[in-house]
């Protein structure tokens, strides 16, 4: 086939093959522009974000290519809303990094399980607050249970 390509095509068979051919020269060539062009554009500096204090407060926006369909995460259950609610919701626990899934405290201190297996006592952190102020107590974690 390669024989018929360049009986058909002889003007660009010998451009072609040159062009690709290895050769000392050409790595050379190549290895000094791309040099060239590395000194050029110059190395990165450093940040100087870390120099200065942070801002609290203010709006943080997102972009997702799923927008849910609310904000109530006992309705929507979707992988894409998850990723939604885990930035403006807590739980009694986390979930570790990947791939090794460990289960950390989150708004609870700490966990037991009884020895049947059917109660599970969360005592809370002190100081955990709803975006309005109100602290956090057992009644609000009762009634997100009986809601879902």
């Amino acid at each position: 086939m390669e024989k018929q390509t360049r009986q058909m095509f002889p003007q660009f068979s010998a451009t072609v093959e040159s062009q690709f051919e290895p050769s000392r020269r050409k790595f050379i060539q190549i290895s000094g522009a791309a040099l060239a062009g590395a000194a050029l554009t110059g190395l990165p500096e450093p940040s100087q974000g870390a120099d200065k204090k942070p801002k609290y407060g203010g709006r943080l926006r997102i972009a997702e290519r799923f927008g849910s369909p609310g904000l109530d995460a006992h309705k929507n259950q979707d992988f894409m809303e998850y990723q939604n609610y885990y930035l403006m919701y807590n739980a009694l626990t986390d979930v570790g990094q990947l791939p090794q899934v460990n289960i950390y405290p989150d708004v609870s201190k700490s966990w037991e399980v009884s020895k049947d297996g059917r109660e599970y006592i969360f005592p809370l952190r002190e100081g955990v607050k709803f975006h309005h102020g109100k602290e956090l107590d057992a009644q609000d974690v009762k009634y997100s249970m009986e809601r879902v």
